[in-house]
């Protein structure tokens, strides 16, 4: 009897410690989205490595609805996909969701970007990212949905009660690139909003708020945006034309070594023109993250 006690007790200890390290997902479930797993990362490695533009339009196509099947499993919010490479995956600080984000690289060198948000349930709840910045006539100050979203690869999200900062970087054109901030939230139904009129590009005497900020660089340039957490706001490059002749065309703005920043008064963002002026300052962060174009032309 005590061998047969035993052996229960160390049943109950290996089934405890299952299920505490696979966060409440049963073992073949988790087998099963392991099995996604690795078909998703032959998907997502031929989306960004396909030797033309039919493989990887035709990889990124397969992938969305497999991604789909994979999160239908129950409990599949617990699944890190952590060897999942080429698929950006951000969670905010309460855990409440996960982004996923990918781009595609057209013939052309410019890309389309897909993505999905899923919500922390037992059951699916997840919302497609459709791209739609290609339609969108003035994105600064344009309030929208996932099916109308300002398509952009997502490297930071920062929470802010109720909202998130996110931070992303869209190869433009052949000449140039972007960084955003975009603001998402959820409405009263729980479905995502894009954008919020928190970002004062003006002064506080005479404030212009826009619903996401974004600057565009020349395409070689290395810049800079994000959320630090020390200082408490959001730095960035100041750009500047690489010839005065050029004012006004963004293609041939870099940066100048100087920053910028964002600095959060009464719920609003509000610009500041100036920071680190002192030589003995350094900017908050190592080595500006950027996605570079020329980069990924040149392996291909």
């Amino acid at each position: 009897m005590a061998i047969i006690r035993n052996l229960i007790f160390v049943l109950f200890l290996i089934f405890s410690f299952n299920k505490n390290v696979l966060g409440g997902i049963n073992p073949e479930d988790f087998e099963t989205l392991h099995a996604y797993e690795d078909s998703l990362s032959i998907l997502a490695d031929s989306i960004v490595n396909g030797s033309e533009q039919g493989v990887r339009q035709l990889a990124c196509y397969e992938l969305i609805p497999m991604l789909v099947k994979a999160l239908k499993v129950k409990n599949s919010f617990e699944y890190p996909f952590d060897s999942l490479k080429h698929i950006n995956i951000l969670y905010p600080d309460d855990k409440s969701f996960r982004i996923f984000n990918w781009n595609l690289q057209k013939t052309t060198g410019v890309y389309r970007y897909f993505g999905a948000i899923q919500k922390k349930s037992s059951e699916l709840e997840i919302w497609p990212l459709y791209d739609y910045s290609d339609y969108m006539k003035n994105p600064q100050d344009t309030i929208t949905s996932s099916e109308r979203w300002f398509g952009m690869l997502f490297y930071q999200i920062k929470q802010v009660k109720k909202q998130y900062l996110l931070f992303g970087w869209d190869g433009n054109t052949l000449l140039s690139n972007k960084k955003i901030i975009d603001v998402l939230s959820f409405d009263k139904k729980g479905n995502p909003v894009f954008g919020a009129k928190i970002f004062n590009i003006g002064t506080i005497e005479e404030p212009k708020y826009v619903a996401r900020f974004i600057i565009e660089y020349k395409e070689i340039a290395q810049t800079s945006m994000r959320y630090d957490n020390d200082l408490q706001m959001i730095i960035y490059d100041h750009l500047i034309p690489i010839d005065p002749k050029a004012e006004g065309m963004y293609s041939y703005y870099v940066p100048d070594g100087s920053y910028e920043a964002f600095e959060l008064i009464k719920k609003k963002w509000n610009h500041v023109p100036s920071v680190f002026n002192s030589t003995q300052d350094q900017p908050p962060f190592p080595e500006p993250i950027d996605f570079d174009k020329k980069e990924k032309r040149n392996k291909k």
